[in-house]
């Protein structure tokens, strides 16, 4: 049987990005908001860029903070649907971490990933939010989709300083491949 362990450490840093991932929404003065779906929050998704280097557990909770953090600061249930699938991936990037493929085919994948969820959830909301129905679909493929991608790639070069201090910190460990595709 497989099982799996915690170390008080990884569950501490676990805590901490949740909380970064609640309050960041709320506090960060540095957003675009374009109504009712779209939103772009400088930094929002470092915690759970950050968490995909320590572990499932901490992607998780960092997708729900991210959600509540939303809920809280006014933003709406679209865009805290849009923060709770960061979990996607979120556990798409652990595993590619995991396995040390190329840190930017990781950044690539995830970022696509990132915002073919996003444009989904706009793609839902249609129906109950009000937007201009001849530009409907320009908005989510342009202003969600490619919004979401400079906006994840943005945020993850961000994120892979902070882990270079908090590798040199030692609080997290592990490589990053930046060479090899795979190695």
């Amino acid at each position: 049987m497989n099982k799996t362990t915690f170390n008080a450490k990884d569950i501490a840093i676990a805590a901490l990005l949740t909380a970064l991932a609640i309050l960041i929404p709320m506090l960060m003065p540095f957003k675009i908001v374009l109504e009712p779906i779209f939103s772009a929050t400088f930094a929002s998704h470092v915690p759970g860029i950050l968490a995909m280097f320590v572990g499932p557990f901490a992607v998780i909770g960092t997708a729900i903070g991210s959600a509540v953090g939303f809920i809280f600061c006014g933003l709406g249930p679209w865009v805290a649907a849009r923060a709770f699938l960061h979990m996607v991936f979120g556990l798409i990037g652990y595993q590619l971490i995991k396995k040390k493929y190329n840190i930017f085919l990781v950044v690539l994948a995830t970022g696509l990933i990132h915002a073919v969820s996003e444009m989904l959830v706009g793609l839902i909301s249609l129906p109950f939010v009000v937007t201009p129905a001849r530009g409907a679909l320009f908005y989510i493929v342009v202003s969600i989709g490619c919004g979401t991608f400079i906006h994840h790639c943005i945020d993850f070069a961000v994120s892979l300083v902070i882990l270079g201090a908090l590798k040199s910190a030692r609080l997290i460990s592990g490589t990053v491949n930046y060479k090899s595709l795979k190695q």
